[in-house]
């Protein structure tokens, strides 16, 4: 009997232990299902929490871009004729023209990522404004001047230079108009933020009409570099002489993308040749190529300027081998390298002198080009 007793508790362990294993496997079973339920809910909501990040990211970024990159001024606005001074216009045979990419006033600090604070641009206009009074040319044509802009603490830098110089008149093509400029990229407190600028031509000669033709954004950047992206211009301005109308062509040509200031050019002769044959015409700016005749590096857009037929320019490449430090125009730091241009047409203007004007030092990274010349 006692050997059943043991055999009968034995058995009943044994299925004791069975069914406490079956208890054990149902609940791990169903404590795996609870911690890979709580898993999916973690995933479900984290996912959630990304994807609602990735929506207000994108519509964040897509109000930015339509917002940031759209104009703060009217349009019809961009091609303005103002009057400074009631005086009697420069009546005379001999004139005198100046490119100056002014680099709105910025100096060396141009697109680099600093501190800078207005004192910078008072001394920088000082040192501008005593120059261009010694050569006072009859006509000015500027690149990157700023009209209204964050950057240059929001001062009309034609109205002040038309004010210290005591011009007639200006005109103004505005090539620049964007409510947020996202760069220099990082650190997001140097961005340009709002900004209006542009070229621009003072003259003490009556400014009879001024237009502008805008030029291709360039070629290979993504669409939302060139939403930002200034334009690049040809100012048309038509000024009165007593010899007549003379055309002023002011550009300010691509920096970057070598193809596009290829197409640039190519346009620009385009425009010139419209003209040539009918008025003086002075085609001048900041071409951003180094070319210094027809025979210069195939790769540099302004070289196809030199094969034009009866065209002349200031700084012949006979003058700049005479001492080419003293002609390079850019950059004011470390002049390395001639990139501003005054060319003209032999037909209706006869050179005087000419010369790249250092003297403005380093209140641009540019300097100027001045020229003296009549009109046949």
């Amino acid at each position: 009997m006692l050997f059943r007793f043991y055999i009968f508790v034995i058995l009943s362990l044994r299925n004791y232990l069975f069914f406490l294993k079956i208890i054990l496997c149902l609940w791990l079973s169903v404590n795996d299902l609870f911690l890979l339920s709580l898993i999916k809910i973690k995933t479900f909501f984290m996912m959630k929490k990304i994807l609602i990040f990735l929506f207000v990211f994108i519509f964040a970024f897509v109000v930015f871009y339509f917002w940031g990159s759209s104009p703060r001024m009217n349009q019809n606005d961009y091609n303005q004729i103002k009057v400074f001074v009631e005086k009697p216009a420069v009546e005379t045979d001999t004139l005198s023209v100046m490119t100056f990419n002014i680099g709105w006033l910025s100096g060396m600090t141009n697109n680099l990522p600093v501190s800078r604070d207005s004192a910078l641009y008072a001394q920088n206009l000082r040192k501008a404004v005593s120059v261009l009074a010694q050569y006072n040319p009859d006509i000015i044509g500027f690149q990157e001047i700023d009209i209204d802009a964050k950057r240059s603490f929001y001062y009309n830098q034609p109205d002040s230079l038309a004010h210290y110089l005591n011009y007639l008149n200006g005109a103004l093509a505005v090539n620049w108009d964007k409510k947020y400029v996202p760069f220099p990229y990082w650190p997001l407190k140097y961005h340009f933020g709002k900004l209006i600028s542009g070229q621009y031509v003072l003259s003490n000669l009556e400014i009879l009409k001024n237009d502008f033709v805008v030029l291709p954004k360039p070629i290979h950047a993504p669409f939302y570099y060139n939403a930002f992206y200034l334009e690049r211009l040809i100012q048309k301005t038509w000024l009165k002489t007593n010899k007549g109308d003379l055309l002023v062509m002011n550009v300010h040509l691509e920096a970057f993308d070598q193809e596009t200031r290829l197409v640039h050019v190519e346009r620009v002769i385009e425009e010139y040749l419209l003209y040539a044959d009918r008025l003086p015409v002075l085609l001048i700016g900041d071409f951003n190529s180094r070319a210094m005749s027809a025979e210069g590096p195939l790769n540099e857009s302004a070289r196809k300027m030199f094969e034009i037929p009866g065209i002349g320019v200031a700084i012949t490449d006979s003058l700049f081998a005479l001492n080419p430090k003293a002609n390079y125009t850019f950059s004011s730091g470390e002049p390395i390298e001639k990139i501003d241009y005054i060319f003209y047409n032999t037909k209706f203007i006869k050179k005087i002198d000419m010369r790249v004007v250092q003297e403005t030092e380093q209140a641009s990274d540019h300097f100027p080009v001045w020229m003296r010349f009549v009109i046949k």
